[in-house]
């Protein structure tokens, strides 16, 4: 029988027959292709206009039609066009306002579409959407014809969205009335303010123009008029749908000033075969949660213990651990397609009946439909990884705008064409061909060694001291593993094996013990198992390319490796780091813990200010080595550590990792061959950063041991080099020391088979030379150092400050979180983690600037309030939550803590020296110097804005204080003294609701009623009174509209009539009589502790937001407004739902309160049709 879900047996016995009929013939047209059709068809009153239409149709052979301008606005006219079009095609029509207007859906009767029995429209007649079932999907067609002003059209788009608000895959299609691409107008693009909400609307919800797959004729207008013909009538479609458009025509009619645009979507297009099959494989981590699966791993690896294992046997158990998730996943799978076409079948059954029983089956095509939606919802969460996005809490619903970045970010990662010499290749063979061979040729280079270099290269580097290696050489053990494994990064791409770092955490406990043995085992083999000597190397375009065509240098490798690999790795770089910080110098903080990058760019700016205010010519060779990382010599590395006695079983441990290695190249999804690896150490390994920085240090070592080469003697002794992992900067006093070290740079080349790239290092005059070449050693040379590890330190910019705030850096980060429904928490949480971080790094070494700084807060504020009205004043952003604030971190402040810090707790003799010499005439009334300070410049910019810090928090507090607050107490602390507290935070209040926000956001409800709570605490909900305070225009009075009374917050949600007979009906219906609400209670969400303390809590939370939305729909006099009661009904369902999949703590009275509802739901609807029927 066909399954239904709620309906009588008599229905279900009904379709016990004809069922299966029904079925097959459905299954038999789940292929065919739609044809869609739209037009603008300027009025459909007269007959004959009629007839030229349908005529039309019929010869398009239309499956799905979209009329707009019908101008039919009255009922009758309506009806009389369905009487006519009713052989042939099922209307849907908005009716249009005075001949205005008037949109339409016809779909064919006989294109075996089941269309819901629910559709929708607007008041103006220019929005008309259908739901139906096609191709066993369930589809969403919406008709819309947009105003002619661009104000009018802006609206209609931003209101078009709770249309397109749904999981099922949607169709947008009509008369736009606006281009979006400047080739689709004969006179160019005229852009308004309606086209970005209209980019916006495609963006959000996953909609893509038809014509970007479908080959389109060109020009293709669509409509004509005077001397401007443009493209208004387009067709708009879910990513899924237009991957398989085609047939794209526009033909002109000759009734209409506008063509028919028709399209075909629906086949799909063959796909092309991937040859990575099962090594792409990779477990989904979710399915670890569920206790089946994860108990036959479990009973695995509890045998493998049991019959011990060494790494043979492991490749053996792993393989057998991907066979089991991947049976199991195969089978949820299966389910899941089996539930989903039992509803597809079950939902077209439905709407047969319903159109033959009007008014039954309602309810269960509701809660079928939704039941289907929840499972689309599914792919959207899947596309959330996969576009490297991730939810930033279990609010954050999965929506359609994940489909659009993970189309983008394929689009921006894919190699679309490679240059090599002077061809480029465009076809997809061609590219992995010219790419292997180019890794082939690169990582298989072994040059010939200049013995008499390389011992040169060895005799700089000392030796580790005997009782550190010693130390670093024991055994693997338990504790070790364990600690690596907790350090693994979640969320990361597992290598070949598919095993990712959620797999070792959730059995930490079982592998342990079988790590240890595979690791003692590798070193007895002396060779890493398979699975560990391979790697796939994903290639990253680097951003800044600067050409749409890409070459084998703007590649950046990044090798996928195992994660039982990633836990040796981890554990050998903790002992490496031991050895290596004895003999690696402070100049080379990459890799090390307890040195900074920041210090090297502060170094870099004393230069550059040493120069520019003492008068002292200074040259800084910026050194740029092609293909670092890939260049390093296994030999070169591997007689290194064994000069610097590393240790003989930690050395023979890396030589392992190195032995026999290969990797394939991910091309656009396609696996390469595989490439021997014979050079390089692999981006993506832990150990990498510090095999480079020992690979980098004789070069480092010789220039600062040559005494020819001066640098610049900035403290204790001279500055010759800095390096950041291959960023490797010179610094030199004259010509001669510039030949020298150029003459170092190419022995080391020699020695360790690096190469520099003379087309991108480039150098910089500081100070006064008597000649500043342009071009000197085959290199670019400028008068300042334009860019040092991203900071810009040019004297303007450390002058003026220009470039301490980097503001178009956090408008680009913005778009990324555009159109995700984030609550005002989370929102702050990416200010504070995602913009706030892209401006800190250069903000923490050069000056910036007060409007930039304010500009800033803007930008954050704005993003906080979703508007570019703020709705209090901004400063309460930044208060904690404690205090009633969302902890929006303060710029300005973060500023002036880290320069006070800089001066109190430096001990780097550069930098001391400099807060002496440089900084000394602004800095003399907080430190002793003997040395002559230098005289104020402009260029010291920095010196000034660490007076002022000094100064600012000297008012404040006392040096006691100062010298002993860490930088988060101080920072939290002169927040609180400087920012007043809010008004809505008045004592004694204050105190006792000081825990509200910090309870909201981990309450079960939907965000849309999180942050209806923080605007009613802070008092920023727009009643009337509110809007009369703020200079807003009121259409009539500041009295409630259904009372003769002030509408004021206290007024709305506790005496209005109603307020009161919706608290009165949810203390009756729940059994909640002690809980009586007051204005304390509801604010601060203060309830009096008892097992029901949490559910009462968001039970009144849930009321509140109900009288709100209630008030809300009578106010803008919604079509399907609701009473407060519906509203409440809704997210009670929403928070029940949440709290049956996740368990949490205080919420173990809801199941009774789920009970009393539904008894007095049952209740309440008998007594209302009981009324109904004696009304009639």
């Amino acid at each position: 029988t066909v399954p239904t879900l709620s309906a009588s047996c008599c229905v279900q016995t009904r379709f016990d027959a004809r069922g299966f009929v029904l079925y097959f013939l459905w299954i038999a047209t789940i292929m065919k292709q739609l044809k869609l059709v739209t037009l603008n068809c300027v009025s459909l009153i007269a007959r004959i206009r009629k007839q030229w239409v349908l005529n039309a149709l019929l010869k398009e052979n239309a499956d799905i039609v979209f009329l707009q301008e019908t101008k039919l606005s009255s009922d009758s006219q309506v009806q009389e066009l369905a009487r006519f079009l009713e052989r042939h095609f099922s209307l849907f029509h908005s009716n249009a306002i005075a001949q205005s207007g008037g949109a339409a859906i016809l779909v064919r009767r006989d294109s075996a579409l089941a269309v819901l029995p629910e559709w929708e429209s607007d008041k103006s007649g220019r929005v008309c959407a259908v739901e139906l079932l096609c191709n066993r999907e369930l589809f969403k067609v919406v008709c819309v014809h947009a105003p002619n002003t661009p104000a009018d059209r802006k609206s209609f788009f931003i209101n078009l969205r709770q249309y397109l608000d749904t999981s099922a895959k949607t169709i947008l299609a009509g008369d736009f009335n606006c281009i979006v691409n400047s080739r689709d107008c004969s006179n160019g693009l005229h852009s308004d303010s309606s086209v970005g909400e209209l980019k916006k609307l495609l963006r959000d919800f996953d909609l893509q123009d038809v014509t970007e797959v479908a080959s389109a004729p060109w020009p293709g207008y669509t409509h004509w008029q005077g001397n401007c013909h443009s493209r208004l009538d387009r067709v708009y479609a879910s990513s899924e749908c237009v991957a398989t458009a085609e047939a794209y025509k526009v033909n002109a009619v000759a009734f209409s000033d506008h063509a028919i645009v028709s399209v075909r979507v629906g086949k799909s297009k063959p796909k092309v075969k991937k040859t990575s099959g099962w090594s792409s494989w990779k477990m989904n981590e979710s399915l670890l949660e569920e206790k089946p699966l994860a108990a036959k791993i479990e009973e695995v690896l509890r045998e493998t213990n049991k019959a011990g294992v060494d790494a043979v046997r492991w490749e053996l158990v792993k393989e057998e651990v991907k066979l089991i998730t991947f049976r199991y996943s195969q089978e949820k799978a299966a389910q899941t397609r089996a539930e989903k076409r039992t509803l597809e079948l079950t939902l077209k059954t439905l709407i047969g009946e319903e159109s033959r029983t009007p008014g039954v089956f309602t309810s269960d095509i509701r809660e079928c439909k939704s039941r289907l939606l929840s499972i689309m919802e599914g792919e959207y969460r899947g596309a959330m990884v996969r576009c490297r996005l991730h939810a930033l809490d279990t609010e954050e619903k999965p929506v359609k705008i994940f489909k659009t970045k993970e189309r983008n970010h394929i689009r921006r990662n894919k190699i679309t064409s490679l240059q090599v010499g002077e061809q480029v290749f465009s076809e997809q063979d061609d590219i992995e061909r010219e790419l292997v061979d180019t890794f082939t040729k690169l990582l298989s280079v072994q040059k010939e060694v200049d013995e008499t270099t390389l011992e040169k290269c060895l005799e700089a580097m000392p030796k580790i001291p005997p009782e550190i290696s010693e130390k670093i050489n024991g055994e693997i053990t338990e504790k070790e593993i364990g600690e690596a494994i907790k350090e693994l990064n979640t969320r990361k791409s597992p290598g070949v094996d598919g095993l990712g770092s959620a797999f070792y955490k959730k059995f930490s406990s079982l592998l342990i013990p079988i790590l240890r043995n595979v690791y003692a085992d590798i070193l007895k083999r002396n060779l890493l198992p398979p699975s560990m000597r391979q790697a796939v190397t994903v290639l990253i375009p680097k951003k800044n390319a600067g050409s749409s065509v890409t070459s084998a240098d703007n590649l950046r490798p990044i090798s996928l490796l195992t994660s039982d690999y990633k836990i040796l790795a981890k554990i050998l770089t903790k002992r490496i780091e031991q050895g290596l910080s004895c003999i690696v110098g402070n100049h080379q903080p990459y890799g090390f813990k307890g040195r900074s990058i920041t210090t090297n760019s502060h170094i870099m700016r004393t230069i550059c200010e040493t120069a520019e205010a003492e008068q002292h010519p200074i040259a800084v060779l910026q050194v740029d080595l092609s293909k670092a990382f890939d260049r390093v010599s296994h030999s070169f590395l591997f007689t290194l550590l064994e000069r610097c006695s590393l240790g003989g079983t930690l050395t023979k441990y890396i030589k392992i990792c190195y032995r026999e290695i290969t990797t394939r190249l991910l091309v656009n999804g396609n696996q390469t061959t595989p490439i021997k690896v014979k050079s390089s150490v692999r981006q993506g390994c832990p150990m990498s950063p510090l095999l480079f920085a020992l690979y980098l240090e004789p070069l480092c070592k010789i220039i600062m041991a040559d005494e020819s080469i001066q640098g610049v003697n900035l403290g204790t002794g001279p500055t010759k080099i800095l390096a950041y992992a291959d960023d490797v900067a010179i610094v030199c006093s004259s010509k001669r020391e510039l030949e020298l070290a150029v003459k170092h740079l190419s022995d080391f080349s020699n020695a360790s088979g690096a190469v520099m790239n003379m087309s991108k290092s480039t150098g910089a005059w500081l100070g006064p030379w008597i000649t500043k070449p342009e071009r000197y050693l085959g290199m670019n040379w400028s008068c300042s150092v334009s860019k040092y590890l991203g900071i810009e330190l040019e004297t303007l910019s450390l002058s003026t400050g220009r470039e301490g705030t980097h503001l178009n850096k956090v408008h680009g980060k913005m778009s990324e979180w555009h159109g995700r429904y984030l609550s005002f928490f989370n929102r702050s949480f990416v200010c504070n983690s995602v913009f706030f971080s892209s401006v800190w790094y250069a903000a923490q070494v050069v000056p910036s600037r007060q409007v930039d700084i304010h500009k800033f807060h803007r930008i954050c504020a704005t993003f906080i309030w979703q508007s570019l009205f703020e709705r209090m004043r901004r400063t309460n952003l930044f208060l904690s939550l404690s205090k009633g604030g969302m902890g929006l971190v303060n710029l300005e402040l973060k500023i002036k803590v880290n320069r006070l810090l800089f001066f109190r707790d430096q001990i780097h003799p550069v930098l001391a020296r400099s807060l002496k010499c440089l900084g000394g005439r602004y800095l003399s009334a907080w430190q002793v110097s003997t040395e002559e300070a230098s005289r104020r410049a402009p260029v010291l910019r920095f010196y000034k804005e660490i007076e002022d810090a000094i100064t600012f928090f000297q008012s404040r507090f006392s040096w006691d204080y100062l010298i002993q607050a860490n930088r988060k107490k101080l920072y939290w602390d002169t927040i609180d003294l400087v920012i007043p507290p809010p008004m809505y935070r008045s004592p004694p209040e204050s105190v006792e609701g000081s825990t509200v926000f910090k309870k909201l956001r981990k309450y079960p409800v939907k965000t849309c009623i999180k942050d209806f709570f923080v605007k009613f605490h802070t008092e920023v909900l727009p009643v009337k009174t509110w809007l009369e305070n703020k200079g807003f225009p009121l259409a009539g009075s500041a009295n409630c509209a259904l009372c003769p009374f002030q509408e004021t917050l206290h007024h709305v949600f506790l005496y209005c009539t109603n307020a009161e007979i919706f608290w009165s009906e949810l203390r009756h219906a729940l059994n909640l009589d002690e809980a009586q609400p007051d204005w304390g209670t509801l604010k601060f969400l203060r309830v009096a502790a008892g097992v029901n303390q949490k559910c009462v809590e968001v039970l009144f939370l849930l009321g509140m937001h109900a009288i709100w939305r209630s008030r809300t729909d009578h106010t803008l006099v919604e079509e399907k407004g609701k009473p407060a009661w519906s509203h409440f009904v809704e997210g009670f369902s929403y928070t029940s739902n949440l709290l049956e999949q996740t368990c949490m703590p205080g919420f173990e009275q809801w199941s009774v309160m789920q009970a009393r509802l539904k008894n007095y739901m049952v209740k309440r609807d008998k007594f209302i049709n009981r009324n109904c029927i004696m009304l009639n």
